[in-house]
């Protein structure tokens, strides 16, 4: 019996969390606070090891952050 109570509770917190995140808006989260300083993302996928470019096209990949950043173009600022 104690069981069941403590997975009733149980459920029922879920719920309430599920509720609550669900209620929360995207487009409240302040943009100003969002900073991005590069295109490169680190990757090691497949034969893709090291930092690749996700503005270029074909994605193409360096060993290194430096040489990345030094190719692919920089974000635009808002």
């Amino acid at each position: 019996m104690k069981i069941q109570i403590a997975l009733m509770c149980i459920f029922i917190i879920s719920l309430f969390t599920v509720h609550q995140c669900a209620r929360t808006d995207i487009r409240d989260i302040d943009k100003s606070k969002l900073i991005i300083d590069s295109n490169c993302i680190r990757t090691n996928w497949f034969n893709k090891r090291g930092w690749c470019c996700a503005a270029l096209k074909g994605d193409p990949c360096w060993r290194d952050k430096a040489a990345c950043d030094s190719k692919c173009p920089r974000p635009h600022s808002p």
